[in-house]
């Protein structure tokens, strides 16, 4: 008897050690939950950049080549003139002249680097602006032509939806800077832009980037 009671264990010797091995456990589960959260939360943060950096690098290389021609002699006419008659290679909310808080970007350039190109054509007028889908959430759009160009404006209907459908785009805002030598009649221009956007499944996740521009091409 004394030799059971020695090496055996009494009641309340093993509700003790049941309530503590349940202690431990939950903490491991607790820290486990907590782990998977962040891990999941890194993953979605993960894929948003992603995401806007793909948006941002299709951005960055169509906006650099506004106002190129291949095989210009005289005029270009891919440097574009606005309502007030001013000239330039980029339009901001359709003009040439405004520097900030624009959410629409409207350029074009000679994309097949034909010969001889004196005329603007339809293939060549680009743009992208702040727009909404068909369930009227905000998206990026990309100017698309379906015959001539009059319908080439920052309000038109002409517009096709290019983000992700898992992202809600919270802002896309382009600003210009214009730089011009005091001596000469050389400018330069970069256009900044900024997007920002969140996850639709979780509106907490949310990414910022910004990159700007250098466009050679001024005006005419």
């Amino acid at each position: 008897m004394k030799k059971a009671l020695l090496y055996g264990y009494t009641l309340i010797e093993m509700m003790i050690g049941l309530t503590v091995s349940l202690i431990v456990l939950a903490s491991v589960l607790a820290l486990f939950s907590v782990n998977a959260s962040m891990g999941t939360d890194q993953l979605q943060s993960n894929f948003l950049r992603s995401q806007l950096n793909v948006l941002a690098d299709t951005m960055k290389n169509e906006i650099a080549r506004a106002g190129f021609c291949y095989d210009c002699t005289s005029v270009n006419p891919f440097i574009q003139v606005d309502g007030a008659g001013a000239s330039s290679s980029i339009l901001i909310d359709d003009s040439a002249s405004k520097v900030e808080g624009g959410d629409c970007i409207r350029f074009s350039y000679n994309h097949d680097k034909r010969k001889g190109g004196v005329v603007l054509g339809k293939d060549d007028a680009k743009g992208y602006r702040l727009g909404k889908d068909s369930k009227n959430n905000p998206v990026i759009e990309t100017y698309e032509n379906w015959n001539a160009l009059t319908n080439w404006t920052c309000d038109s209907g002409y517009w096709r939806d290019i983000t992700f459908d898992r992202l809600t785009v919270e802002s896309l805002i382009f600003k210009r800077s214009l730089l011009q030598g005091i001596a000469s009649t050389n400018k330069a221009q970069t256009v900044e832009v900024n997007i920002t956007a969140s996850l639709k499944g979780d509106s907490s996740i949310k990414d910022t980037v910004t990159f700007t521009v250098s466009v050679p091409n001024v005006d005419g």
